[in-house]
């Protein structure tokens, strides 16, 4: 079982917190058109600094089956 970063584009507000603190280049994504963030599953690591980091609560582990 794989595990990895999701976002509720809910609660996302598009503050790009998570991006800065992400160690992984293009990991997170800034949608302009949405404004808000989108994570590139294959390469987030789930090191779960981005859901450390959100004020918003809007990212969370999610199973990627």
């Amino acid at each position: 079982m794989y595990f990895a970063a999701g976002v509720d584009k809910e609660k996302c507000k598009g503050c790009r917190l998570c991006i800065f603190a992400c160690p992984e280049p293009n990991a997170i994504i800034f949608k302009p058109e949405e404004k808000k963030i989108v994570i590139n599953t294959s390469r987030c690591k789930n090191c779960r600094l981005c859901i450390e980091t959100c004020p918003f609560k809007a990212v969370s582990v999610v199973s990627m089956v």
